[in-house]
């Protein structure tokens, strides 16, 4: 799915016609879109994020950037983060 449609649906939308955990959905988009960004404003292709992190493929990283959102772990985005020198914090509180 693009993310042209994605805007046009809430992620709680998309997160519940996929089969997807919402919280879980809203999280790795969230990474995502700061791995894009920061790739974006420091010219770093998907390749070359691809070759500074272990086990990461160009493809992997194209399938997210597209919204794919499946094909990547929270795991594996919190470490491309911290390969690009991001701390994450994760925050919860009672519903």
């Amino acid at each position: 799915m693009k993310t042209e449609k994605l805007k046009s649906q809430s992620l709680e939308e998309v997160a519940k016609s996929w089969g997807i955990d919402y919280q879980v959905f809203k999280i790795k988009n969230e990474l995502i879109d700061t791995v894009r960004l920061y790739c974006e404003e420091h010219g770093i292709s998907q390749r070359k994020l691809a070759s500074l992190v272990p086990g990461l493929t160009q493809d992997r990283i194209s399938k997210i950037f597209s919204g794919q959102v499946g094909h990547m772990t929270i795991d594996k985005l919190v470490e491309i983060l911290t390969v690009l020198k991001f701390k994450v914090a994760v925050k919860a509180k009672a519903a």
